[in-house]
């Protein structure tokens, strides 16, 4: 975990815990707080109080509430990040790999559901030079996903008609709402609606004779997570 821009370099030798300890509880219980309460309805009181700080003492860490939801949204968005340009880095051609980011991506997301939860929901909270600082310049997330479909365009594997950019935000503008339904405790595993979303994204991408003429399998139910729309 990175270093937070708003932290105090200094830490008195009588400190009960490491300062590295202390401030990943902060961000833990910070996570928690924003996911519960949201953005606006949660305090820096709420949070001190869950981790039986004076208020006070969170300012050794950060400067303002905004700090705090600034180093959580940069941490998710890092993580997630890394996840799916490990993924899409793996082999095989871009079709392929564009399912194992799809699939790879939703599992990330459901198995993260609280950090999120916060970091979709909650980036309008956050002035625009400091969401750009963590989307960055030419959203780094996006660019991962219209590199591929690019790629298979380039390789005759994509259809000739379909405008990359487009279907990069059509892409992950679906796949990120799988954050809305999603409910840990039965119906679907994150692996069985990642794959399906997957198959259907691949499916209406490809050129003619690229992939088998079988339409998508439709996911059985697991025992693990359900998935059920609010």
């Amino acid at each position: 975990m990175r270093q937070p821009a708003g932290r105090a370099e200094r830490r008195g030798g009588g400190s009960r815990k490491p300062r590295e300890e202390r401030w990943a509880e902060l961000f833990a219980v910070a996570t928690e707080v924003f996911y519960e309460k949201g953005y606006e309805g949660a305090s820096l009181q709420h949070i001190a109080d869950r981790l039986g700080l004076l208020k006070g003492s969170l300012y050794y860490y950060i400067h303002s509430k905004e700090d705090l939801l600034f180093e959580v949204m940069s941490e998710v968005h890092r993580q997630g990040l890394a996840n799916i340009v490990e993924l899409a880095s793996r082999p095989g051609d871009p079709l392929q790999r564009l399912r194992n980011v799809v699939i790879g991506h939703v599992d990330h997301m459901c198995s993260n559901l609280t950090g999120t939860t916060v970091f979709l929901h909650e980036m309008a909270a956050l002035p625009e030079e400091r969401q750009a600082e963590i989307l960055g310049g030419e959203h780094a997330y996006r660019s991962v996903f219209l590199d591929l479909v690019q790629k298979g365009k380039a390789e005759g594997l994509v259809r000739a008609d379909i405008d990359p950019k487009l279907a990069s935000l059509s892409i992950l503008g679906s796949v990120n709402w799988v954050y809305r339904w999603f409910r840990p405790g039965g119906e679907f595993t994150p692996k069985q609606i990642g794959e399906h979303f997957a198959d259907l994204i691949v499916h209406s991408l490809a050129a003619d004779g690229v992939l088998p003429s079988e339409k998508p399998a439709k996911p059985k139910r697991g025992k693990e997570t359900t998935a059920s729309e609010s």
